[in-house]
């Protein structure tokens, strides 16, 4: 069974791509860096790992008709933005951290564009 990964983000993030379709900027460049806040353990570092996945979630990143009418459900999104989500692939670049480098909090570790 495929994983709901299009729905495992904050709500806030839909509805800013929602505000980016509907101010007609949904095909200008943004940037987005991701970065941790804390290490988990309470060490000074971590070592970058995972990159491979993230690459396989980003570029295969699908909304199932179940999740588009779950998303309608919410009354948030028209038509337009739903169509959107429906439409979606993937189409920007990815800037990361080689995998084994050690990397610290709130440094960009990846950037998508």
């Amino acid at each position: 069974m495929r994983s709901r990964w299009p729905l495992l983000t904050d709500l806030y993030q839909l509805t800013m791509v929602g505000g980016y379709v509907k101010e007609g900027k949904k095909d200008q460049w943004a940037n987005f860096d991701y970065f941790f806040r804390k290490v988990p353990d309470n060490g000074g570092f971590c070592i970058m790992a995972g990159l491979e996945d993230l690459i396989d979630y980003i570029q295969n990143l699908r909304f199932s008709e179940e999740e588009l009418s779950f998303l309608e459900s919410l009354r948030l999104f028209s038509e337009d933005i739903l169509d959107y989500f429906k439409n979606f692939k993937f189409s920007g670049d990815i800037w990361a951290i080689p995998e084994g480098n050690v990397v610290f909090p709130h440094e960009p570790l990846i950037r998508v564009t």
